[in-house]
């Protein structure tokens, strides 16, 4: 069966984006850098082809929250909706929950493990890594 592509966007609705390319992943992200930029425990991602993403309306801002990473959120409400760069160049990360869709991507890996916050229990198990997903 052929991908239907995937939309999604920010809270105020000033910015989306289309996924047009079979996620080549989907994970769960325990790392600090994640939390922070969350405000949350942790962040569901999938991980998709630079070229299957594309920024339909408006432009986010951009922060550089590593050397070699950047994250892009709306410069309205701070809604992040992808982080590009790092380890995995070729691809792009998106928030699950920034999705119009997010029901459609299910989780299949955890990478951070080792710092995940002890009070965390996931509802289902998942293959985990202590550090980060080698495939993200």
């Amino acid at each position: 069966m052929p991908f239907r592509p995937a939309e999604g966007g920010c809270l105020c609705g000033a910015v989306h984006y289309r996924i047009d390319q079979e996620p080549a992943l989907a994970d769960i992200c325990h790392c600090a850098m994640c939390r922070k930029s969350a405000g949350a425990p942790f962040i569901a991602w999938i991980a998709v082809p630079v070229a299957g993403f594309h920024w339909t309306q408006g432009k986010p801002a951009a922060y550089q929250s590593s050397k070699d990473a950047t994250r892009y959120f709306c410069g309205n409400c701070g809604s992040q909706m992808a982080m590009m760069g790092g380890t995995a160049a070729d691809l792009v990360g998106v928030p699950i929950g920034s999705l119009d869709e997010p029901e459609r991507f299910t989780p299949t890996a955890e990478g951070w493990a080792l710092v995940k916050l002890p009070w965390v229990k996931l509802a289902m198990t998942l293959e985990s890594h202590p550090e980060n997903n080698p495939e993200f």
